[in-house]
This record gives C-alpha cells, structure tokens and sequence, in this order.
C-alpha cells in the first residue's frame, strides 16, 4: 500500500495481484470507488485514518477512527463510531481479555463474598459554626457527594440574587437525595457525628471568598429544601415518580471517569474489562485476567445508592449491589485515595469528572471503549483540553444528567427552593449560570448535540430548542467557529438565533 499526499493531488493506492475495479489504482482516471465502503479495504495498520471515497478515488481523512461511519448516525452505535478529529485510543478485547466476538455475551458477574470493602474511618473534628449562621436566606440541600464544585460557582450568583440567598449542603448519595424529596422519613438531616466504625459527615457551604466552610446543624436537624442527585428518581425507588408532590427539575450533564494516578502506564479501558473488573474482581473465566486491575483492593468505588455507580452498572452490566472494590464513602475520598496511591498501576477509580479535570497534574482519565465501539474515547477532543466533544456529540458514553428534587407546595416550590431550581427551568438560562456550569466541568443541556430520556438510555438528537454550543466553545478554548453578534439581526439564515454573542441554529 502507497500512502500519497492528499494535498498534491496524489491518492492512497495499492497495487493489486490481479485486476480489479480498484487495482488500477495509479491512474487518477480510473474509478476506484463509488462509496466510501469501497475503501474500507485500504484501512491497514499503516493507515492511522479512515479512507474515504472522494471523486471516485479513495483517499486517507484525518478523520477517525478506521471503519468510523461518516453519514449522519441513526443509532446510539453509529453515534459511538461517527468519524471525528478527536483523539482516540483503542482497547484491544480480543488480545487482552480473548474475548473475541463484538456483541457475546459478558462472564455472568459474581458479587464479592460479604459485599463491597468500606475505606477506614478517620476522624473528622466537629465544626463550631452554626449552619443557621452562614449567610441570610439558607437554601438547605442534600445528595450526591460530586455537587461541590457546581456548589461553589453557584454561591456568588445566588448572593447577588434579591433578596441574596446561601446554600448549605450535606454530602451523601444520589438515592440519598432523591430520598430527602420523596420519604417523609428523610427530609431532615442532621449531623453525623463520627464512630470507629461509621465516618462523619458534616453540613458545608462556601463562603463570600470561595473557601469551603464546614458547619453545624441544628440539633433536631433542618428540612431539605433540595434533593441533589446525578440519577433519575425512579432508578432509586420505582414509587418515586415525580409529579404533583415531588417536583424534579433537570439540571446539566456530569460526566464521569474510569481514572488512574497520572504515573499509570494504562491508557484505555473497554467497557468488557471494565465488567471484569468491577463484576469479578478482574477475573475473566473465559481468557485472561484483566491486567493489571485484579486487586481489588485497589479499586475505589461508591455504594449502590451513589450515582457513579448506578449509571457504571447501567454501562459495564454489573449489578449495582455487586461491585467490587472499596467504598471510599466520598467523591473527594476517592480522588483522594487515587492521588495517594502506592501502586499507580493497579489502581483505579470511578470519579466525576469535575474531579478529575482539577487533578490532571496527577490524575489521568482513561479513554473509553463502550461495545461495538471501534476505538477507546476522552470526554474532551484530547488529553490537554476541556471541550467535552466527545460527552456533547455521542463518542463518550458515561455520564447522566443532574436532577433537582424538591416539594411542590400548591403547584409550585417554595420560594426558598424556588430560587435556586428556577434558575434551571427556564428556556434561556442566564449566561452566569451556563458559564458556572461550564467552570464546574458540567455540560449544559443547551450545549449538548445528543440527548437521553432515560438511565443510560439510546442516544437521541438533543430536543432542547435554546442552543449554547458556540459559547461553550468559546469558553472553554477561546474561540468558536460561529459568527458573532450583537441581536439575531446579526446572524445569517442558516444561525439565526443570537445566543450569549454568537449566531445559532436556535
């Protein structure tokens, strides 16, 4: 095979034994294809690009990866192989795992003996500030330990609010929160003071400056306003449906990460050894082990009520009650663990990628392979930006969208609840609040090319009408490929929508 230099003129050629439509591959007036699946037979191991048909010659892209599909998708699978300038990094099922055949049936998980290893307990002093006392209008919330980031870009917006209001969050789990809008038993939280056994969990909010403040509870508790979780309701309890008690507003995408020490020689994970991983402990009963994560101590995970891994089991086919690994009982725990950890390859961790994204000195997210995915993916076009390409047009397949909880009080929330979840429910956010999103490692939904309208569900093209993917471009690379604007009279036909500065097709 001859690779020539597009840019000349010249073609990607071979030369064939014996005569064939695409044998007579020198002469540019020969037809070699008629579609680009008639090039799919120059794609070899020394071609790092797909081969497209391109005036009747088939010609080597610098679009990826091989075999990638380059018509608009019609299935979450096509969406998975869309050919892309992103970077990717394959994972090789059939060389590591022997597992062979796209689409075979998975080893049958098996949960470990006596559940998932819980982390040490270290003792945490109790703080002496009075929650009550963190600022005027307290907005009371609970769920999912990952929401602090989104927590801190918020805090600035709602103290300019009229009449300015602050936040006070205690930490937990998905279901957790979801539970504090749908149990009676659970819209109060309290202090968790620590035991030998049982770790402590105290009440924050961020103060005027930006630092993380610990505070204490009243002692017979306080209401939740907010129920905070990175799950559909129902996932958690199938009788929590929202509706005229419960309301649930959607809120951005998070996204998150199978992630190693930065010094790990891993790169790329398949969701088949994940399912080995997490669902064995490694152990593969039909070919090797998946190499070099087979201790599971050394995994870092979350209970079955915490949203990273409810959608991870969605993802790897594992049951959510299964896991194996270590519950570090925290978001910050794990990124901690990892950040510390004594054998940088064995380790490995499920971890927010808002996480993720402020430890990138150290901490490294692996790209990742879903089933029947030709090659492995970032959520970002590459290592070294923060894009989330691959999250917004359907490439990365981990994430899920974040979910407000809160009481309906005559048809409607509370004004304290309603001051902050009415910020996500309008057709056009405030440009504050996207750009906090964005600072946070989230996606706003106006942002994103595809959409779910369950768990983990099928792709679908994003039904939401107010777009914002330009200024998410500019925000995080500092230019974007549209127009410019001041109104919509601006924008040309084909963008007429003037969205935070810049034309839209909405």
């Amino acid at each position: 095979m001859v690779k020539i230099n597009q840019a000349s003129g010249l073609v990607l050629a071979a030369l064939l034994p014996t005569a064939s439509a695409c044998s007579v591959m020198f002469d540019r007036d020969a037809v070699q294809c008629r579609t680009n699946s008639d090039c799919t037979k120059f794609e070899t191991p020394d071609v790092q690009h797909a081969v497209f048909c391109q005036q009747g010659v088939c010609v080597e892209s610098n679009l990826g990866p091989k075999g990638c599909v380059s018509g608009p998708p019609a299935s979450t699978t096509d969406y998975f192989n869309a050919c892309t300038d992103a970077k990717t990094v394959s994972f090789d099922n059939c060389k590591k795992l022997d597992l062979c055949l796209t689409g075979a049936p998975l080893p049958d998980p098996q949960p470990p003996q006596g559940g998932a290893l819980t982390a040490t307990v270290n003792p945490v002093t109790p703080p002496t500030l009075r929650c009550a006392d963190s600022g005027p209008n307290v907005i009371y919330m609970t769920g999912t330990s990952d929401f602090g980031p989104l927590l801190k870009q918020v805090t600035p917006l709602l103290s300019a609010y009229s009449p300015p209001y602050r936040a006070v969050y205690l930490g937990g789990t998905s279901c957790g929160g979801v539970s504090a809008a749908f149990n009676p038993s659970s819209t109060t939280i309290k202090d968790v003071p620590g035991t030998a056994t049982k770790a402590a969990n105290y009440a924050y909010f961020f103060d005027d400056n930006g630092n993380q403040v610990s505070c204490t509870l009243d002692p017979a508790g306080k209401t939740v306003d907010i129920g905070v979780s990175n799950l559909y309701s129902t996932i958690c309890d199938p009788s929590y449906v929202p509706g005229d008690a419960v309301a649930t507003y959607l809120g951005p995408v998070v996204t998150f990460g199978f992630t190693v020490p930065a010094a790990s020689t891993e790169n790329s994970i398949s969701v088949e050894a994940a399912h080995l991983i997490f669902g064995l402990g490694g152990q593969n009963p039909v070919g090797p082990a998946a190499e070099p994560w087979t201790d599971p101590q050394y995994y870092s995970i979350r209970n079955s009520g915490a949203g990273s891994t409810a959608l991870t089991a969605e993802l790897i086919q594992v049951p959510r009650t299964g896991f194996w690994g270590v519950d570090r009982l925290s978001t910050d725990a794990i990124r901690d663990t990892l950040l510390q950890a004594s054998d940088f390859n064995r380790s490995i961790g499920i971890l927010s990628i808002d996480y993720a994204d402020k430890n990138r000195d150290n901490l490294r997210v692996l790209y990742l392979q879903a089933q029947g995915q030709l090659s492995g993916f970032l959520p970002d076009s590459s290592p070294t930006s923060t894009n989330k390409a691959n999250v917004r047009d359907g490439h990365y397949p981990l994430w899920g969208y974040q979910h407000f909880y809160t009481a309906n009080i005559n048809g409607s929330p509370s004004a304290t609840a309603g001051a902050f979840v009415t910020r996500f429910s309008v057709p056009k956010l405030d440009r504050e609040l996207v750009a906090a999103m964005i600072d946070a490692s989230l996606v706003p939904q106006c942002a994103m090319k595809v959409a779910r309208d369950s768990e983990m569900g099928p792709f679908i093209p994003n039904p939401y009408k107010f777009k914002c993917g330009c200024f998410f471009d500019y925000h995080t690379t500092g230019h974007a490929s549209c127009a410019t604007c001041t109104t919509a009279n601006d924008c040309p036909a084909a963008a007429p929508a003037c969205n935070y500065g810049f034309c839209e097709q909405e």
